[in-house]
């Protein structure tokens, strides 16, 4: 704003993540998944990978084929000879659908971190988010689409260290009160949480979903779950 300053100590350049989810035209032949963070795959599970394993980087998309429970957590078969396991991954599962729901609608699940867009019982979409951290979490539950913008600006924390103002949100769509799916040009973390409530995705991925609801957006149900334990 004009007269008004601040340190470029106080400034960071932050870049939009080239992230994109994945269009689903049949029904997926194995559960499919996301990689966190690079991981070298282990060769039996449970067991330190060798130095020489090849390192898959994040965000590459798997097919898993076995699962095996070693100690508290899952180890997936993603390829010959490769185990990862669950914590370094975002799989991409089949949500019960509620009662009622008709034609298009979105699920959340917050313990994969993983939007997936369905027409009846059938995925047409499936990509990674960052919901609200545990200081301010996305509440679970069914919510309808009630206002949808092509950008907005959203605040919050007004006067506490945490306070942010955004402008120009990209493809805002709110279900929750003030929470909304919206694209996210600050950050890279999808696949994990890290937003004020809102469901945070790509440019790209928010741009598909806004388009893919617009003449449906009165009817449009966004169903937040988790598969597993939430805090």
């Amino acid at each position: 704003r004009t007269g008004q300053w601040v340190p470029v100590s106080a400034l960071t350049f932050s870049r939009p993540s080239a992230f994109s989810g994945v269009l689903i035209d049949k029904p997926l032949s194995h559960t499919m998944a996301w990689v966190l963070t690079p991981v070298q795959p282990s060769s039996i599970p449970g067991q330190e990978p060798s130095e020489d394993a090849p390192t898959i980087p994040r965000y590459t998309r798997l097919n898993m084929y076995a699962t095996v429970k070693v100690g508290n957590w899952e180890w997936y078969l993603v390829g010959p000879g490769q185990w990862v396991e669950q914590r370094r991954v975002a799989r991409v599962l089949q949500t019960p659908k509620p009662e009622g729901i008709k034609g298009r609608w979105v699920s959340v699940d917050l313990f994969e971190q993983v939007l997936v867009a369905y027409d009846d019982d059938q995925m047409v979409f499936a990509t990674l988010i960052s919901s609200g951290l545990p200081k301010w979490p996305t509440n679970l539950g069914l919510f309808r689409i009630w206002a949808r913008l092509r950008t907005d600006a959203m605040s919050g924390a007004m006067g506490q260290p945490d306070f942010y103002y955004l402008q120009s949100v990209p493809y805002v769509m709110y279900f929750d009160g003030a929470i909304a799916l919206h694209g996210a040009y600050w950050h890279d973390g999808f696949g994990y949480r890290h937003s004020h409530g809102c469901v945070n995705m790509s440019i790209s991925d928010s741009r598909w979903l806004f388009d893919w609801t617009n003449n449906f957006y009165s009817d449009l149900q966004v169903y937040v779950w988790s598969s597993g334990e939430y805090m």
